[in-house]
Parts: C-alpha cells; structure tokens; sequence
C-alpha cells in the first residue's frame, strides 16, 4: 500500500545513561504514564472529518447526512448525564423535574415504552420528530438553574454540565426520530461486508480493512511493516510470553523464502509450544482469581494447583472455548465426569474463603455466591453484576432478582463456607500423578474385588466364628512374653476391676466412680481420688521399662495419668503427661535441670477412647522414650534431653494423679499394663488390639457393634484360611496408600444431590434481610436458556456457550485482543454495559466474535488471524502527526508498544540469561523474594506467616509458577503491577515508575540473570563489541548501534575502575544470587559486565516489547 513518508520519531529511543563511578548505574527512564482514560471513539462507518487540532480518535462529530445512532451517539449522552435519576434502577429512579409534576410516577428514559409516555400532565418526555415539544429538550436547554437537567455538579453529587454539542446531537436525533436501539452488546454478532479501502494490496486478512477503512477516515495511513527482528520479539512475548533466542533471530532474519511464509510458520511454531500454553494459562488465571492461599483473614496455604496445570494442558491441546468454558463452570456435573473434568471444576474454588472466627455461615454463602456470580459475568458476559446486588442495576438492564438468580446457579455445593483454614477444604479430589493415573482405576477395581471375596469367606465360615466366640479359650498368642508383665490391672468392673492378673488387689484413696466404657466399665477419676499401686515400676534411669492403659480424658488441662514421681523431691521419677491436648512423657533425676521430656506433635482424640502405649529403652536419651497412640507410634518434639542422675523415687505408682497434686481429674483409665522391657511398635500395636479383644469376650453381654469387633478380630486374626486374602488386601492397599500419598489434592465443586439451587433476593445485599425465593436463571434481556437446559451448573456452562449468547464470543475476542494491543477493541475488557467503553471498531470486533464461533471457538486460530494481519506487523514508530491525532493508538495507526506485564519481564531476564528452568506444571515454588513481607500481614497462626525460599532449579521456573500469597502478592510482581486475584482480574493496571526500575536493577534474581548473561558474553569473546552485542542480541534481538555502544563502553570503564579499585565490593556483587561463577572468573571484569547486562536490561526498549 502507497503511504506518505512523514518524519518518524522512534518510541523505542535508548535511554541508555552513562553510569557514574559514585552510583556505577543510572535509572533507566519511565515511559510516559498510561492516561488513566480513554478517548470517545468513533466506529470505521464515520466519513472522514477534516483535520484538526483535535485527536482524530477523539472525535464525535457526525456528518449532516449521516443518521444519529441511540447505542453509538445518544446512549453515551444520557447514561451518563440522566440514567441515575431515570434509569434502570427503581430505587434512584425520580419524577421528571420541574417541567412534570413532582407527584407522578418515576421518569424514565433508558426505554421508549416509557420515555414516548404522556405524564400527568398529558404530554410526553420526548416526542419524536417534535424536539421543540420534548420536555427532555427543553430542560437540557434551559438556561434556569433551578431547572435545567442534568442538574448542576454543585446541587447533586450526580450532576454534570452537558456541553452543546452533545445537547445538539439530542436534538438531531429526536428530530429524526428517536430511534432507540437495543444495546449494541446485546445484538447478534454478525460478519458485515468488508468496507471498501483504498489500498487493497496492504489489506492481508479482513481485520485491515475495518483498520484502514478508520484510518482513511481520519486521514492517516498505516506504518510500513515492522523490522524483522522487532517483530519476531513482539510475536514471540506476545504468544509465549518469553524472547526469541538469538539463533531464532538469525535464522528468521535470514530465511530467504518468502517472508509472509515464514512468519506463518514461524507463528504456528509458537502456538504449539509449551512455551504458549504456560503464557495463556497465566493471563487465565487472573481472570479465574488463581491464588495458592485461602485470603481473607489467616490466608492459610491451599492445595489447589493441580487447576493452574489443567489450565496450561488445556491451552496446550488448544482446547475449543466452548468446552474451556463447560468444564469449569461444571465439569463435575457432567455425564460420567473424568479426573480432568472435575479437577476443571476448580475455577469456581479459586476465590478467596475464611475460616475466621466469629464467622457467620450464611453471610458467607451469600459472599461466595455473589463472586462466583461477579466473576462468571465479568469472565464471559462483560457485565457488572455485583452493581445490582443491593439495588437494580443503576445503567445496565439488570435488576435486583435477576442478580440473585444468577448467584442461584451457585448456592447448591457441597462446600463449606469456614474453609478451617485447610489447604484440602472439603469438596476435594485426589489427582494421581501422570504414571499413575492408569493404575489407580484398575487398582479400585483388585480391591473391591479381594473386598467382595473376603465378604463371601466370612459368610460361608459365620458358623467357625461364632463357635470361637463361645469357646472357653483365646487362640491368640500373647504379644509379650508374661514373665516381662509386671502387672496387669483391667479397670473394668466394679466388682473385680482392682485385682490384678495374679489375684492381688489394690486401693484407692477414696470410693472409684465407675462408668461405661465402650466395653465394660472403666474407671473415672476426680480431683482427689487416685489408685495406688505401690512399689510397682520401681525402675532406674538404665532399666528398660515400659506401660500401657486405655484412655479418655477432656482437652483443656494439665494432670497426670499414670505417675511414679516424688513431687517434694525435685519431681523425681517418671509420668505419663496430659498438657493441653497432648501426651508428654517425663523421665526426671531432678527438674528442671536433669530430666527428659518428650512431647507429641498431635493432641490426643477429644473425649474418645484410645489406646497409648510408654516405652522407655533404659538408654538416658530422649530418642529411647516412644509413644504409641492406638499401636502407631506418634511423632514427637524434643522439649529436654539430659538425663545423667537417678529416677527411683520412694513415691507410689499412682493412677489418677502425681503423688499429691496434678490430678488426672475428669478422666479415664482401663485395661492398665507394666512391663520390664522396651516394647516394639508390633508389640504395642498388638497389646492395644488383644486387650480390647479380651475384655470384649469377657462381657456376659454384648451389643451388636462389639460382637462384629470380635469378628473382625476373628477373622483377621485367628483364621488361618483366609490369611493369604488379607495378604493381598493388604499388598494392594499398600500400593494404592503410596499412589495416594505421592499423589495431590486439589478443590473441586460438587452439587449437592438432594436439593436444588435457589436463592433468595437479599435486599440491600444484607444476608439476613431475606427477600422473594428465586430459581436459577439468566438475564431477560439476553437469550433464554433453552428448555432442555437444566437450571443449575452444567445449564449455565451450556447456555453461555450457546451460538445464540451475543456476550461470551465478544467479550473473549476482545480480551484477547487487548493481550496483542495493549488495550480491547472495548476498552473496558469487563463492562461491556451501557456505562463501558464504546467499541472503537464495533464491526471489527462483531467480525472477530463471529469467526471466532464459526471456527469452533479455536483460539490458535483468533491468535493467528490477528497476528497476521497489517495491522499487527507495524512498525510501532510514531510521527508527531500521528503523536497528535491518535496518541493513544485507538485508531491502531502502527503497532503495539507497551510496557510488558510482570511475569514477562521476569521471565525475560531468567531466559535470556539461560538460567531458566523449562520444566512444566507441578507445585507453586518460592523464590528469593526480601525478608519480612509475610511476616508484615501474616496472622501469628498463619502457615503463610514465614517465607522460606526455595533451592535448585524451583527458583528458576517461569513466573506462572510463583506462589500466590493473596495478602502478600511476590514484590517484584506486585511492583509491576501483577493483581492480588482477590477478585477476577481481565484486564491488569499498567503503571511506569522508578520503583519498577529500582526492581529491575537491584532484584537478586535480575542481578544473578545479569551477571549470567555477562558471564556467556565474556565466553563467547574477548571483544568489548562482540560481548556487547553477545547480551543485546538477547535481551532485545538486535545489535548495539555504534552510539550505543560508545555510551556502554563508558559505563564498563567506570565500572573496570571502581571494581579493580575495590576487589572487595566486586567479589561481594558477583556472589549475589545462587549459581557459582567459573573458578578463574576475574571478578572485577564479571562485575563490570555484569552492570553493562543490568543496564541493557532496564532500557526501555527491553523491557517494552
């Protein structure tokens, strides 16, 4: 295509700084601040205007012959000036001002029913084709203060000023007509003709011609095609989020075939890599508000990666968006769902949960629902939903009930709302890993099997059991020989319960409370009652020795069990130990500087009966001391280990108490043992099975559930012939706990099976102030669902797929689109309502949507067909014309330039440097980020409070892979502007600062990146030159300019100086980061190249992409 050739000014100038020998570096300079508006558009059907001063993106104007548009011209005007006051919204809605009387009904005019009404005073707000007889005219016009509409800043907080023009533009169109329209976002998208242009040869795909068509139209012409080499780094970090290497470069720059073919192969290259997946999956998961914490109040961990990884897999096969779509909304409801669908199903777990205390379940519902609702509509509709939650919505038609009924969709799962702040908050699923996942089904298919026979063994050989059970006789074999059973005392009648194995009967210092245990009686003790046993256990500090007993006792106190300690002799002696939930256990010559005492890691079951075995190896160590709790042993921590004196105490064995005080008050004994050895974990698992075992076939009566504890025993235990069937239950059981455990949790939805969702209306969004019950439904002003669409989930996922939707298929395009620009065609990627954005090029983007669904909803193909385009290889250079009429590119007058998001330039420095890690998928990893920023927010019961970097490799994955803490987002990301994903997230802010710069300069990981990079230079040659372009080539695939260079090898010689002058200081600077330098590195040379890689990498240029 012929263009002019005007003067071009470059935005991709060096900011390269000559570096002082006090500082060694200068800050590279920000881009100009992103303005935090937008320019009123105009769409590709306007005529061209003449030149003006104005921004040609800018203007409103309209031609005399062209008709005034109510979506393009008119609904702008009066959303923003009248719908507050006369809108959609019943409760702000107001008479029509002092032109009506103030006693007749609510005006409003955002639909024609009621705006061509008569009012009370028998005439209408506007009169189509009669603007001097429409009383909305003539209080826009009036030049009274008390009644002109809108009504002045200074008399309501909702007031403005129109200004002629826009009052001029009314006029017209009620002159013709009034001709409203349906909201334009709510229309069909359909594929128009392709507007006719004047240069067909530059148009490649249709997307040019609805781009040149507006720019013919404002009088300006495209930019010639983009460098080569700067191409292929806009197309490689926009489709894989990371730079070209610099043999991709040469090889690109230097294929002599035809250039349109290369880069559609080149293009197709990208989209396939693994490198694309990764880089679509992070900018999904802002929108899916991804974060490997809860949030909220403790923001405990969560384990819910294995969704981020279904994310990346999903993108990696180019899964269709329609069923991208389905799977998260309701994977888990959809017919004979798969592992992968219902790990899909996570989507909707990824927003922010509490465990709080003091929480209110229902208010919490109510929150969740209400997000899961905001972030569907902003993810596929571009609607805000949340704005009619506590009223109809003020500019959108979207009213109060329509709101909730969407929420209905998700007010039907099984989850919780405290999350108890676990990382595996119920609904969860086991995601095997990948050699895994064959396995397991066929494992469950072995084991229910092996259960099924077992099942059948026990019901053919009842009869053998049932004559075991009435035999005299156990036939078990004791667990420990009886020479080592010191005493034996059962606690479990009133009767007999204090004699001993050997008839010998004990006392207690006042009248035992007896109570009902699970199986006979047991003791229960009080403050003041404890049992004496004697000189029993009487045992030294290098005696083996070891007890038992079956216990239930409260949480909440401290006292002892079982206790042969001298309390008025330095505590001397040994106890089993309740503290607080816990059992502890004391070995003591005299407290507190001569002792032992061990600790379990885990509280004891609360008021249930378990069984706890003490074995002491007689060794003076801490690690001879073992707790088993129900025949396991349990983990432990190390309070004291110093043992050196004698633990023999004249004190009794008691129990219920410590010699005079600690009582084991309001707890409970049975079935106490002591023995002279040290016990196994088979012994102790054994002594916890057959005492419970001979107490059972002791009692005279038996219920139901200790009758089938004896035959599971039976069965397990005496049966010989069914012994190799539990071996192979137990082999297969074996195989699927290791599955498991190298497996991983991730959250799930599921729908509750005996219900269905409704809601109800919360007025003004309070969940106590419940109003009408609703059913799930969609809004009436789009599609209905259709009726073989169910009211819940999986309905939702269909409908919002369904060709009919004008919504998803736009709103999708359109953030992608502003993925490749910088900006959407909508420049508000979530709020395509009455008070969003105006499409700059509104058939453009009908186009997109329309194609996009045609095309099976095949994002390989949307991203080829807009990088292919004109519109995207264009230079990014911008004449000051150009600077002028369209300074913010709406008009995409040349190509995209913009400051690259957080992950990118991260992920810029660790590629470019080599330092990479190219593995994909698995657990979030830390790495080196500064000390305390966790500590800062974090809860002092926070498993997120302390941030311990990782090591090796995980430090080097790509940034998708960053730990999310949602309290504490990583400070180089958030710094760059990455979002909390506290909320959905479609479109990121963009900010240019000195801290950025600060970050990049002085951030370990750019530091060590650089200093890698500086270290392959200095390899590659001995040339200042050759080096220098070694690094440019990488960070910004081109070579130095001669004036480049001139400038660096000014900043290499300072630095040369200052190092070789303070070896200290260069040594210091190079060790930052993890990876070794090479042993013969001159470390005043590496750490002058190091800066010379640093300064490159913060020029402006780098990091724009």
């Amino acid at each position: 295509m012929a263009q002019p050739k005007p003067t071009m000014i470059s935005i991709n100038s060096q900011r390269i700084t000559a570096v002082s020998v006090a500082c060694l570096c200068a800050l590279a300079s920000c881009d100009q601040k992103q303005r935090a508006t937008s320019p009123e558009q105009t769409s590709e059907d306007d005529p061209a205007p003449a030149i003006s001063a104005q921004p040609a993106s800018e203007l409103t104007t309209i031609s005399a012959d062209q008709p005034v548009s109510f979506n393009e011209h008119i609904q702008p005007i009066l959303s923003s000036a009248c719908y507050h006051c006369h809108g959609p919204d019943s409760g702000t809605r107001e008479p029509g001002g002092p032109l009506t009387p103030n006693d007749g009904p609510p005006l409003r005019i955002d639909q024609p029913e009621f705006a061509f009404a008569k009012r009370p005073n028998g005439k209408a707000v506007i009169i189509p084709g009669d603007p001097d007889a429409s009383l909305l005219l003539k209080l826009m016009e009036s030049k009274n203060p008390d009644e002109v509409m809108p009504l002045h800043p200074d008399r309501s907080p909702h007031g403005s000023i129109l200004a002629p023009e826009k009052i001029a533009l009314v006029r017209r169109w009620i002159e013709e007509g009034a001709q409203y329209e349906e909201h334009w976002a709510y229309l069909p998208p359909k594929k128009t003709e392709l507007p006719a242009i004047q240069h067909q040869d530059w148009a490649r795909n249709p997307i040019d011609h609805f781009i040149a068509k507006r720019l013919e139209q404002a009088g300006l012409a495209p930019n010639d095609e983009e460098d080569k080499a700067r191409l292929l780094r806009r197309l490689s970090f926009d489709l894989t989020g990371l730079p070209p290497s610099a043999e991709e470069v040469e090889q690109f720059t230097s294929d002599p075939r035809d250039f349109d073919t290369v880069y559609l192969e080149k293009v197709d290259q990208l989209l396939q890599s693994d490198a694309y997946a990764e880089h679509y999956a992070r900018h999904w998961l802002d929108v899916a508000r991804y974060a490997d914490t809860h949030g909220i109040h403790i923001d405990n961990y969560r384990s819910i990666w294995p969704y981020r990884d279904w994310v990346i897999q999903a993108f990696r096969q180019n899964m269709p968006f329609d069923q991208f779509t389905r799977e998260q909304i309701a994977g888990d409801m959809m017919p004979s769902a798969t592992l992968d669908q219902k790990i899909a199903s996570g989507f909707h777990r990824c927003l922010p949960t509490t465990g709080e205390g003091g929480a209110i379940a229902e208010e919490y519902q109510a929150i969740y629902a209400q997000d899961r609702a905001d972030t569907t509509a902003a993810a596929w509709l571009g609607l805000t939903f949340g704005c009619a939650s506590c009223h109809d919505h003020k500019f959108d038609a979207i009213s109060t009930k329509e709101n909730y009924q969407l929420t209905a969709f998700f007010r039907n799962t099984t989850m919780a709302a405290m999350d108890r702040n676990k990382a595996d908050h119920p609904p969860n699923l086991l995601v095997p890993r990948a050699d895994d996942r064959k396995r397991l089904p066929k494992l469950n298919e072995e084991l229910a099997q092996v259960k099924q026979s077992l099942q059948q063994h026990r019901k053919a050989h009842e009869s053998q059991f049932q004559a075991w059970l009435k035999s005299p006789q156990s036939e078990r074999s004791s667990a420990v020989a009886d020479e080592h059973r010191i005493l034996q005392l059962d606690l479990n009648h009133k009767s007999h319960g204090l004699t001993d194995s050997k008839g010998k009967t004990y006392r207690s210092e006042q009248p035992l409370k007896w109570v009902k245990a699970d199986f006979g009686q047991a003791v229960a003790f009080t403050k003041n009652n404890a049992i004496q046993l004697g000189n029993a256990g009487d045992f030294e500090r290098d005696q083996a020795f070891s007890f038992s007993a079956w216990m239930k006792a409260p949480h909440g106190f401290s006292g002892a069990p079982i206790a042969k300690m001298h309390t008025q002799e330095s505590h001397r002696g040994y106890d089993l130990w309740c503290e607080q939930g816990h059992l502890a256990v004391h070995l003591i010559h005299a407290w507190p500087q001569d002792f032992i005492k061990v600790t379990t890691v885990k509280t004891y079951p609360k008021n249930k009966w378990f069984h706890v075995t003490v074995s002491y190896d007689g060794s003076s160590q801490s690690d001879g001391v073992k707790i088993y709790i129900n025949g396991k042993p349990a983990a432990v921590k190390v309070n004291a280990n110093k043992l050196t004196g004698s633990i023999k105490t004249s004190a009794p064995l008691l129990l219920g108490k410590r010699f005079n005080r600690q009582p084991f008050a309001n707890g409970q004994l049975q079935g106490f043992q002591l023995f002279n050895r040290e016990l196994t974990q088979a012994q102790a698992l054994a002594i916890s099975v057959d005492g419970r075992i001979d107490a059972l076939r002791r009692l005279a009566k038996k219920t139901p559930n200790q009758i089938q504890q004896l035959r599971d025993y039976y069965f397990e235990s005496i049966d010989q012939q069914i012994r190799p069937t539990l071996a192979k239950l137990q082999q297969l059981e074996q195989e699927k706990s290791a599955i498991v455990k190298r497996g991983n949790i991730t959250l799930v939805m599921q729908e509750k099976t005996n219900t269905v969702p409704y809601a109800h209306v919360l007025i003004r969004g309070e969940y106590a102030n419940l109003g009408e019950k609703v059913s799930p439904d969609v809004p009436a002003s789009l599609p209905p669902m259709s009726e073989d669409m169910p009211k819940n989930r999986l309905g939702l996922a269909q409908w919002l797929t369904m060709p009919e939707n004008p919504l998803p298929a736009r709103v999708t395009v359109n953030r992608y689109w502003s993925y490749l620009f910088g900006k959407g065609i909508v420049t508000t990627n979530s709020d395509f309502g009455v008070m969003g954005a105006r499409p700059s090029h509104p058939k453009l983007l009908d186009w997109l949507a329309a194609d996009f669904v045609e095309n099976g909803w095949d994002f390989h193909h949307l991203l080829r067909t807009i990088v292919s385009s004109s519109t995207y290889r264009q230079s990014a250079k911008i004449s000051a014309e150009k600077l002028a009429r369209d300074p913010l590119n709406t008009l995409l007058s040349r190509g995209p330039r913009y400051r690259m998001d957080a992950e990118q330039i991260r992920d810029l420095a660790l590629h470019s440097s080599g330092l990479m890690s190219a593995q994909l998928g698995g657990p979030s990893v830390k790495p080196p980020q500064p000390k305390g920023v966790w500590e800062a927010v974090a809860m002092n019961q926070s498993n997120t409070r302390f941030y311990k970097a990782d090591q090796g490799n995980k430090v080097y994955r790509r940034s998708l892979y960053t730990f999310w803490k949602r309290t504490a987002v990583h400070p180089v990301m958030d710094i760059l502007n990455a979002p909390s994903r506290e909320v959905s997230c479609t479109q990121r802010d963009r900010t240019n600062t000195p801290l950025q710069a600060l970050v990049v300069m002085n951030g370990p990981q750019f530091l060590e990146s650089s200093r890698r990079l500086a270290s392959a230079a200095m390899a590659h040659s001995e040339d200042s030159r050759s080096r220098m372009d070694y690094i440019a080539m990488r960070l910004l695939s081109r070579r130095m300019s001669t004036e480049e260079s001139q400038i660096i090898r000014q900043t290499l010689d300072a630095a040369r100086k200052k190092f070789t002058a303070d070896p200290e200081a260069a040594a210091t600077f190079i060790a930052i980061g993890a990876t070794p330098n090479q042993p013969d590195s001159n470390a005043a040379e590496l750490a002058a190249w190091t800066l010379v890689a640093n300064q490159i990498l913060n020029m402006d240029e780098t990091l724009n992409k």
